[in-house]
């Protein structure tokens, strides 16, 4: 699909609405500590400041659920957010009607930032109410979407805006998708796919997607449990969705119909419980005992995984392998992770990593650099995957 995107158009003296992600971690204190998502807009901002437009911005921070709260007010972000975009200031406006933010605009210089209070302290946002949108389309000449992670919402600022008012895509959402076209359409194969994570629920649309585009499909985190479970191994005390085991007969089936391998733990690193770390052992699944759990994929598999890695083009990676907060069980991600680093360094692979918990397994570890992209899309980047149409997109096409 063909999108519009910001090449040629002219903004001088219009109003801008800019969907945004700002939803960064913020300590106790709420000061920012992670500015990742910020720097993302960078692009966006100051090709819409060199073109003389007046910006606002739009986001959300947590979930408000339509109420008012202090903590989760976008003020907590300005300072993080001038000092990323390198600008003197910005004006955050307080909780107010679209009329008011309108009448704020019209007083505004041409390449100015307006930073809308929180959309999620807004109830209508999450309801996709008509009539406020239509009040917040008013104020804006364009809407640009540079917010590929919210783009699976069918909210006000993520779909509404973009049916009212003319839309174009944002310069981080427009590398977003040329990257990730990279997985669905021209993908130089041999692929592998690393998909972990808890649960089986969260991506069965994915698994079955994957086993029809990739050559390898690794199967890790808790997930993999299930899978070991419907072939007949002890899993002990460990996590596992024993009502899936058809979904994973049907994953299976689909994976040796298209010359799919699955690629699952041989060996497993346990321990009787998750604080008892100095007491983990690396251990065959075939000698898994009863009062054991699993923690992590063990040594060979690690070994496997390289290896099979080592001989791809595109390596595409979803959701940890284990608990990588907690040492030893983040060493598979460490290592696996250094070594697509190193692969990807050598232009061996064109690797992309995507979802909150990987990125932070990785960053945890000093690795997510090392990707050809890291992607900070979770449950949009899950659903784009599986070939469903994403509302904040629908709109942007040529």
């Amino acid at each position: 699909m063909k999108l519009k995107t910001l090449d040629n158009l002219e903004l001088e003296g219009k109003t801008v609405i800019l969907r945004c992600d700002l939803n960064v971690p913020l300590d106790n204190y709420g000061k920012v500590t992670d500015i990742t998502k910020i720097k993302r807009h960078k692009a966006t901002i100051d090709e819409l400041i060199n073109k003389k437009a007046k910006i606002l911005v739009i986001s959300h921070l947590g979930r408000p659920k339509g109420k008012e709260i202090e903590r989760l007010s976008l003020n907590n972000i300005s300072d993080a957010f001038v000092k990323v975009m390198n600008i003197k200031e910005i004006t955050v406006l307080p909780y107010c009607r679209p009329e008011v933010i309108d009448s704020v605009l019209k007083d505004k210089q041409l390449g100015s930032i307006t930073l809308m209070e929180n959309i999620r302290f807004y109830p209508e946002e999450e309801e996709n109410n008509q009539k406020f949108a239509r009040e917040l389309a008013k104020i804006g000449d364009y809407y640009v979407n540079d917010a590929f992670s919210v783009s699976h919402r069918k909210h006000i600022s993520t779909y509404s805006l973009s049916n009212l008012l003319p839309s174009y895509l944002g310069r981080s959402l427009e590398l977003e998708l040329t990257m990730l076209n990279k997985i669905n359409e021209n993908i130089d194969k041999p692929v592998m796919a690393i998909i972990g994570g808890s649960k089986i629920s969260t991506k069965i649309n994915l698994l079955s997607n994957l086993v029809k585009k990739v050559d390898y499909l690794v199967i890790g985190g808790a997930m993999a449990n299930t899978f070991l479970l419907e072939r007949d191994y002890n899993i002990g005390r460990s996590l596992v969705e024993k009502d899936k085991l058809d979904v994973v007969k049907n994953v299976l089936k689909k994976a040796k119909e298209n010359n799919c391998t699955i690629i699952l733990p041989k060996e497993v690193v346990v321990s009787k419980n998750l604080n008892d770390s100095e007491e983990a052992e690396n251990i065959d699944i075939s000698k898994m005992r009863n009062d054991l759990a699993i923690f992590d994929v063990g040594e060979k598999t690690i070994e496997e995984i390289c290896n099979t890695a080592s001989m791809c083009k595109t390596i595409f990676w979803n959701g940890p392998l284990g608990v990588y907060e907690t040492s030893p069980f983040d060493n598979s991600t460490n290592i696996i992770g250094r070594t697509i680093a190193i692969l990807t360094k050598g232009k061996i692979v064109t690797s992309v990593v995507g979802g909150g918990d990987t990125v932070a397994a990785l960053n945890n570890a000093e690795l997510s650099g090392g990707f050809s992209y890291v992607s900070i899309a979770g449950g949009a980047l899950v659903e784009w995957l599986e070939g469903k149409k994403l509302p904040g997109l629908l709109f942007l096409e040529n």
